[in-house]
Formats: C-alpha cells, structure tokens, sequence
C-alpha cells in the first residue's frame, strides 16, 4: 500500500497521488537527493507480476530517458523496490489534455491546432530516435500551467501494446489504429493517426468512433469511415478538416509518413486556413477500398489481443528491402519484356513491308509489262 511519508529505494518520499491509468498510479514525491519534486509511475501489481511486461517496460523506460525535448516528459530514473517497479519522471503541473477538453466542450480552432503543432513535435522527436508513443490520446497530453504542451508515458506504451484492448479497458482504444486494432505491427504513421484523432476530439467535443464496448470501437476504426469534423464544428476550416482527414486513413501509406509533413500542413493552416492544399494520395499499395470485411481471424485477434506489436525499425527495414527488391525484379522483367517485344515488333515491321513491296511489284509487273505484251500480240 502505498501512502504518504513513506520511501521508494530510500531516495523519493511519497507526497500525494496524483493520478491513476490502467496500468499505473502516478505519485508526487520529493527525490531527497536532487532535492525536487518529481512524479513517480507504479505499475499495478497484476502488471509487477507479470515478468514479460516488466521486462519490456522497463528496457522501454530506459530508451526513452534518453530523449530530451520540450514537449515530452522527461524520465529520470527506473527501478524496482521490494517488487515496486516504476519509473521516476518530469513533474508538471497542470491539466491532462482530456480533461481540458472536458472543461470546454471544444476547443478553438488555432488553440487546437496549436496544441497538435506541440504533439507532433514531441512526437517528431521521439520518432527521430526510432521509438513510437503507441498510445497518443488526450490522457496522455499534459498541459502545463504555462501552456507548454509534453506528451507523457513514452516508456509505458510499448509494453502495454499487447493489453491496449482487452486490458486497458475503452480509453485507449478510442484512439487505436486501425494496424493495431488488428493486431499488427505499428509505426510512426500510427501515432500520426491516433493525433488524427485527438485533433478531431478537440475541436469537436468527441471521439470519431464510440461503441458499447472495446471490440466495437475497434472494428469500427478499422471498416467505418468518421463523420467530416466540419459537420460536427462548421467553424473548422476546410484545411484543417483534411488534415485530420489524413491523418486518420485506413491505410497507413496514405496518411502523412512523418510528423515533420504533418507539422508543416498545420502551421501553413494557421496562415492559410481556407487554402486546398491538402492532398490525400490515391496511389495505396494495397487496392482502395474505404470498407472492407473482416476475417474471422482478425476478429479473433482483436478480441484477444494476442499479437504483441513487432520492433518497427526491424519490420519497416526487413519489409523496405523486400519491396525494393520486388519493384528491380519487376522492373528487370519488365525491361526484359519490353527488349523482346521491341525486336518482334521490329522484325514483324520489316517483313511486312518486304510483303508490300513484293505485292506492289507484283501488282505493276502484271498491269505493266504483262498486259503491254498481250496487247502487241493480238496486233499482230
């Protein structure tokens, strides 16, 4: 039990809780060695028991203490005492961007795509260092007291991923992709689309897909299309409508591929609100089909939610390289094709023109000579 006054690993004295997710409780403490106020994340004892989670989560935490930017929140420390495992982290004071939202029904427009700038900087950042949040969600936003925007809990994601729906209940799964709604590997273009949908929730007052339970939501981000946000919120402008529209593609290929192309659509809104620049490519690898059945396994999986998420760097470079070699084998056959058709074509070309010339010559040797020969006979 933890409670106030009492130590972790004889360094940080617990203060006051400050929070709960479904995986954590989040404390105040005072780390008596630096002599500062930090925030403390204790994982639940159903997931301290769990040696796989533990492992992953803190290898995770320790990756993620080495990014440093203004809008992610720091992690200091990693440990476990007297099986309480947590990780040390920045304390900011202030208000998760979830209950902000709460607080003011929708948000302004430059407000909000102010706050989503600030998002995909975090993001851009951490994508940088190849590490993936996984779980962006308003909870997840803190907003400082001095309007600084960080994005928290970098180093619990990736080992939440496999229980992100049958474990971490609705919230999360509001804003899943649709990869990882079935399981699938993610990569940076899902939290490109899970800011999609934060940037929806914002300026709308509510999240695009909603069902009675996890599954529901699931399916739903995976084979429903969500209502156009200037429906719901006529002041949204046409560019920042399709820059959510974008974001939040069923297939990954074609929403923005980094957080730095998002970022640029954003500021160039603020300037140019009204502006058709926003292109949504068409050219998907896969066929283009905005709704599409669901296979029986697929539904199992994510009912399950047995497939735990791959590395991304080993599954986006392995699958590069298949690709690339793909598109010069095709390309090589193609090449070879084209070289084989040209010559028959050519030889086909020449023989047909030797055919007319034998035919016209033919023709003129029939009407000329021959029938100047049979007409001097018969005037003799």
């Amino acid at each position: 039990m933890i409670k106030a006054g009492m130590y972790i690993s004889d360094r940080y004295e617990i203060i006051d809780k400050v929070g709960s997710g479904g995986m954590a409780d989040v404390y105040k403490a005072l780390c008596h060695r630096l002599n500062r106020y930090v925030a403390i994340k204790i994982l639940k004892p159903e997931y301290s028991t769990d040696a796989g989670f533990v492992q992953k989560f803190r290898a995770e935490a320790q990756s993620v203490a080495g990014l440093s930017h203004p809008n992610i929140v720091s992690v200091y420390d990693v440990g476990e005492d007297d099986g309480l495992y947590y990780i040390v982290m920045e304390l900011v004071e202030g208000i998760t961007l979830k209950r902000f939202i709460e607080k003011r029904k929708k948000l302004d427009v430059k407000e909000a795509v102010g706050i989503a700038i600030q998002i995909a900087m975090g993001m851009e950042a951490a994508h940088t260092h190849h590490i993936i949040h996984r779980d962006i969600k308003p909870q997840n936003i803190i907003i400082s007291r001095e309007g600084k925007v960080k994005v928290a809990d970098f180093g619990i994601a990736k080992a939440a991923t496999s229980n992100t729906i049958s474990q971490n209940a609705i919230g999360s799964v509001h804003y899943l992709s649709p990869e990882q709604a079935r399981g699938g590997y993610s990569d940076e273009r899902s939290d490109i689309y899970s800011l999609g949908v934060t940037l929806y929730e914002m300026l709308s007052g509510q999240v695009p897909f909603a069902g009675d339970n996890s599954v529901s939501v699931a399916l739903l981000h995976i084979q429903s299309e969500a209502i156009p946000v200037r429906e719901l919120n006529p002041e949204v402008p046409l560019s920042v409508d399709k820059i959510i529209q974008k974001c939040m593609q069923k297939k990954p290929e074609r929403r923005y591929q980094t957080a730095a192309e998002l970022i640029v659509d954003l500021k160039r809104s603020v300037i140019n609100p009204e502006g058709d620049y926003v292109s949504i490519s068409s050219n998907a690898i896969v066929p283009n089909s905005p709704t599409r059945s669901i296979t029986e396994e697929e539904l199992n999986t994510i009912k399950n939610a047995a497939s735990a998420a791959k590395t991304p760097s080993t599954r986006i470079s392995y699958s590069d390289r298949k690709v690339r070699k793909k598109v010069k084998r095709e390309t090589e056959e193609l090449d070879t094709m084209d070289s084989g058709l040209e010559k028959v074509l050519t030889v086909v070309s020449v023989l047909a023109a030797i055919a007319l010339l034998v035919l016209i010559f033919y023709l003129a040797w029939n009407l000329f000579v021959k029938g100047n020969g049979e007409g001097s006979s018969g005037g003799i």
